[in-house]
């Protein structure tokens, strides 16, 4: 079977949103998957909840290319248009907003923070997306798909900015003014409100007059490109004058761009649900006529204490005051592989309830999971450096190259960690771990059910750790420690390593993808030469070797490597 068609064999199904329903998951162009989230705005550190979305999101990411998929996951960064009211369409640019306050250019402020979201992301292990547009970077193509909404009838020009006509979208009218007997055209397709549920005649009889409606038909109406006004510092030219484009424009324009005018998931926050995706979809309607992803995905809400993060609640807690422990409500630091942990114990579409307790209570969890994972580890120790040796193989191939692909140890673990049918259950024991091994794969394909996943894996753990599994036969114990291994480290990005980095956490980049494995590696043979196993540490020193890689044993520290 071609290794790419894997994921015909995983039944994988999504809660789509938009249906408010599980969906089997078919890709428009398998193997390749196209995935959108929402980035940040960068003006802040990040926190709590910017975690908690790229935790979700990263795991969905691992588990497509997992099960074989070629997986484009494009996530924004947002640096410039997002304003103080979106709603209103009012106040400062936040960026903007900050850098006045700092006294610094905006582009400063966007750097500043996007350098503290990527280093914040890393220590939790989640890996970079395939592309990271950035707004300001594409408002050349955001004018564009302005344009082709203005043709379409679904949007007008007052003083100097363009709005999205939701009267006309709701209606069904386009530039023709024209109203079919269902009121949809191509223009329309799905209403607005289908995708959070609101129903747009509440939704207007409820809208007050805000500030600067006066520009606009509707106070619903949002807007596609601003008019700046002379105290405005970020600004672009446009055929209707000096302005900046709308903070909903930009998700458009940047998932359509990457990834074609339909794509396969888009995802963001809860919070993002109204009106940011559903303004999404009625521009991508009146730009392209149709849909923009098939399937809609939402992670819920983080809450402190039960209550909504605030800083006027004085519980809003930034990273990296949680891996200090310098917020009055730690009592002392945690790491950041505890906080994935934490987060992975609930499913993305609940609530996190984030407490001191919780987070003591997950750490218990965690070590008990990385426990496990050391013992998997030793049994496939060859294996991991059999990992080493061909990946070293592969660096020296591509340093006489200009260019070359990238390893992806995600889907190469995936290629190699069995399904239950292939564990061989000759007796109690081998149906016992065939049964968690399924249960596993079964949690996972399950709209990524990481809570039952970890469930799943520690009762695995509790098998493979009686008596009658040293007698096992060695495809049932090596079958058992590869789902535990490829579970831990590349579906949910946990590692023993609480410093967060990528490497250790199966990063996409070659170097640093060797490295971790070499960290690993040396781990290993350390506990087999502590176990008095010299037959096992010679060999994969020895192995190493023959790849061009030397081990130093020092007295006086750790072992290091080096190329021969």
């Amino acid at each position: 079977m071609d290794e790419t068609a894997r994921y015909n064999n995983v039944p994988l199904t999504i809660y789509n949103s938009l249906h408010r329903t599980a969906e089997r998951f078919e890709a428009l162009e398998p193997p390749f998957v196209g995935m959108y989230v929402c980035g940040p705005t960068v003006y802040s550190d990040p926190h709590l909840g910017h975690a908690r979305t790229a935790v979700a999101f990263d795991t969905v990411f691992r588990f497509l290319r997992f099960i074989g998929y070629r997986v484009r996951y494009v996530r924004n960064i947002t640096d410039v248009g997002h304003l103080e009211d979106e709603q209103a369409g009012a106040g400062e640019d936040k960026i903007a907003k900050r850098a006045r306050l700092e006294r610094v250019e905006p582009m400063e402020i966007v750097q500043q923070y996007t350098l503290s979201y990527h280093d914040g992301m890393q220590r939790l292990g989640c890996e970079p997306p395939s592309i990271e547009p950035r707004a300001s970077g594409h408002v050349i193509e955001q004018i564009e798909v302005v344009e082709q909404i203005l043709e379409s009838g679904l949007a007008y020009e007052s003083n100097g900015s363009i709005y999205f006509d939701l009267e006309a979208y709701v209606a069904g009218t386009g530039a023709s003014g024209d109203t079919t007997a269902s009121g949809d055209t191509a223009a329309a397709g799905t209403s607005y409100g289908q995708l959070s549920g609101k129903v747009f005649d509440d939704l207007r009889s409820n809208t007050r007059a805000t500030a600067g409606s006066g520009e606009k038909r509707s106070a619903l109406d949002f807007a596609l490109w601003k008019r700046a006004e002379p105290e405005h510092i970020m600004r672009w030219r446009s055929p209707w004058g000096d302005g900046f484009p709308g903070w909903h424009l930009e998700c458009t324009t940047m998932s359509t761009r990457y990834l074609g005018e339909t794509f396969d998931i888009h995802g963001g926050g809860l919070d993002l649900q109204f009106p940011h995706h559903e303004a999404e979809i009625a521009q991508s309607h009146g730009a392209f006529g149709c849909d923009p992803a098939r399937y809609w995905m939402h992670s819920n809400m983080l809450t402190v204490d039960g209550q909504k993060m605030a800083k006027s609640l004085g519980n809003f807690i930034t990273l990296e005051e949680m891996f200090t422990g310098a917020h009055p409500r730690l009592d002392r630091a945690f790491g950041p592989m505890v906080l994935r942990f934490f987060m992975l114990q609930s499913h993305y579409r609940s609530t996190i309830d984030f407490s001191g307790a919780a987070l003591e209570a997950a750490e218990k969890g965690y070590r008990r999971l990385m426990g496990g994972l050391r013992q998997a580890e030793q049994v496939l120790a060859e294996e991991i450096a059999d990992e080493a040796v061909a990946l070293a193989e592969r660096r020296g191939a591509l340093a006489r190259t200009p260019t070359g692909p990238k390893d992806d140890p995600v889907a190469q673990s995936g290629a190699v960690v069995p399904r239950a049918d292939s564990v061989p259950a000759e007796d109690g024991h081998g149906q016992a771990v065939g049964d968690a091994i399924a249960a596993c794969w079964n949690a996972m394909a399950d709209d990524f059910h990481t809570p039952r996943t970890i469930a799943a894996l520690f009762d695995l753990l509790k098998i493979v750790q009686r008596p009658e599994h040293a007698d096992a036969t060695p495809d049932v114990r090596r079958g058992a420690a590869r789902v535990i291994r490829g579970f831990t480290r590349f579906v949910l990005g946990l590692h023993p390593d609480e410093d967060g980095a990528a490497a250790s956490s199966g990063g996409t980049g070659g170097d640093e993808t060797l490295n971790g494995v070499m960290d690993l590696v040396i781990e290993l043979r350390a506990a087999a030469r502590q176990n008095r196993d010299f037959e096992t540490a010679d060999r994969i020193r020895d192995r190493l070797a023959a790849a061009g890689i030397r081990l130093e044993d020092r007295k006086d520290g750790p072992t290091t490597w080096t190329y021969a």
